[in-house]
Parts: structure tokens; sequence; C-alpha cells
């Protein structure tokens, strides 16, 4: 069963600093024998997952020697990642070390990565239909869900619509659903209270909470069937994580009865399908 541990980037870094990528070789060339399944990090934790639960002492003594010997920098030119034939590998691009690029309309469900909720809309019915406060007077307000069974770093996409009327705004947030715990300097919860490690403050959601606004008031009209592409430099920092959600907020006039539309999302995530045999439970175990 996949183990996560979780370290203070400010209390147990020495450097106050991670670099995933050197940290992951660090591990790698560490006595540890239990497989190291990825590393996620936010602006104060790093949360290190292994296949299996380490021994007590990779534990206590193993890992916490190369947590306090990692100085977060970037890794020297011979210890630089190489394809198999031993050339280095050298890229421009900001896709995380054991992720693949990923396209899709669609989250996951709960046997399926992909066969999830849709991000496409019509308004010629009444699903998905949402009545929060956000809503103005005269419109009218559809909204989408999305969840993803691996981390995923968001970074590109482009938005489909047709017969869309002057006036119709799309937003694209991430979204902790209620009962989830975030991080928030407003928030009362401190960081120990959740078994957390450094000072930093957590709210608890609820209801759900809109955490990072990814696409805002982006207006829609009329028809674009190639596509309406809205590009990044790179791809998210942190990865979304599991469990949080995706959310498509589609507000139009009330009058509207014809609009339609779909978005797809390029991500970098580390599982695209499952092989035969395979289940989602088993990704990370």
């Amino acid at each position: 069963m996949a183990t996560k541990y979780t370290y203070s980037i400010s209390n147990d870094f020495p450097n106050d600093k991670v670099n995933i990528n050197k940290l992951i070789v660090e591990i790698g060339s560490s006595d540890i024998t239990t497989a190291l399944d990825y590393i996620n990090t936010n602006d104060s934790i790093c949360d290190i997952w292994f296949k299996a639960e380490l021994s007590t002492l990779d534990s206590t003594a193993t890992l916490p020697a190369v947590i306090a010997a990692h100085d977060g920098e970037h890794l020297p030119d011979e210890e630089a990642p190489h394809m198999p034939d031993g050339r280095p590998l050298v890229r421009a691009d900001t896709r995380p070390l054991g992720t693949q690029t990923y396209f899709a309309s669609c989250g996951d469900d709960s046997t399926s990565i992909g066969g999830g909720v849709a991000l496409q809309w019509n308004f010629s019915n009444d699903d998905d239909e949402y009545t929060g406060d956000e809503i103005p007077s005269g419109f009218k307000a559809k909204e989408l869900l999305l969840s993803f069974k691996c981390p995923v770093y968001l970074k590109d996409g482009s938005i489909y619509f047709f017969d869309a009327p002057w006036g119709q705004v799309m937003h694209m947030d991430i979204v902790v659903p209620s009962g989830g715990y975030y991080p928030n300097p407003a928030g009362a919860i401190p960081a120990a209270a959740l078994g957390l490690p450094g000072n930093d403050m957590y709210a608890q959601a609820s209801g759900n909470v809109v955490y990072t606004s990814y696409v805002h008031n982006h207006y829609c009209y009329g028809d674009c069937p190639m596509g309406d592409e809205l590009n990044a430099e790179g791809c998210a920092i942190d990865a979304l994580p599991v469990g949080w959600l995706l959310r498509g907020l589609i507000i139009t006039p009330t009058s509207d009865t014809t609009s339609k539309g779909f978005a797809s999302m390029e991500m970098y995530r580390c599982h695209t399908c499952l092989l035969p045999g395979q289940t989602l439970e088993s990704l990370h175990s």
C-alpha cells in the first residue's frame, strides 16, 4: 500500500527549498530499497510517496538523513537524467519527470482514467444546473466538476463553443471539495492539528471552495469550431491534489436555449490509462 511521508520545507530541509528531480536521485542512491512512487511539494511541505511502508530504520534514520543532506540545488551535469543509451536528457519544457503529456475533455471516475465527468455543456437541457450566489440576475449557469485519480499538472487548453449569445462567460477553477482541508492564512487550524509539519494555517471547506482561478470571465460569443486556445508558457508548479476538483462554470443569459460547447485540457500526469489487469487502486500500491 502506498505510504506518504511529509516534511516541512522550512524546518526539515537545510536550505528551505526542494529540487524534486535531485531528491528523486538522492533517494534512489540511498540504502532505501522500497520503490519511490512520486514526490509533491507546495509552498510549505514536501510529500514523498513510496510504493509501500518503509522499514523503521529507513523511516526514522535513512530518509531523514537524505532530507537533512538535500541542498535543493539543481542537479549537476553528471547526475542529470539520461536516456537509456546514455545521452543526456535535455529538455525545454516544464513536464515533471515521471509524467506524460495527456489531453482530455473528461475527468476520471471510480473505475477508469478518462471515464468521468466531461467538460461539456448544452443549454438546450437542464443538466448540471448551478444556482450559486455569483450568478447575476438575468443569467443561469452550468457547473461541471472533474476529478482525477493521479496528481495532474495543468497546462494549456482550448474552448470550443457554438451559438454562444452575447454575455456568455466561462470560468475554470481549482476547487477544494466540501469537508476538505486547505492552506489558508486566515484559517483557524494550525498545521500541527492536522498532523502536518510547519506553521501554516488551514481551513476546512464548509462547501466547495475555489482555491485557484484558472480561467476567469472568459467571454464566448458566436461559434468557435476550431477552438479558442488558452496557451501557457509552462505547467502549474504544483499538481492538483487527488481529491480536489477542476471546475468548469459556464454562465449565460436566461434566454439561451441553444448554446453548447466543450473544453480540451492539456496536462501532465503519471498514469494515462489502465493496462490489462490494472485497477485504479493498484496505481500507487
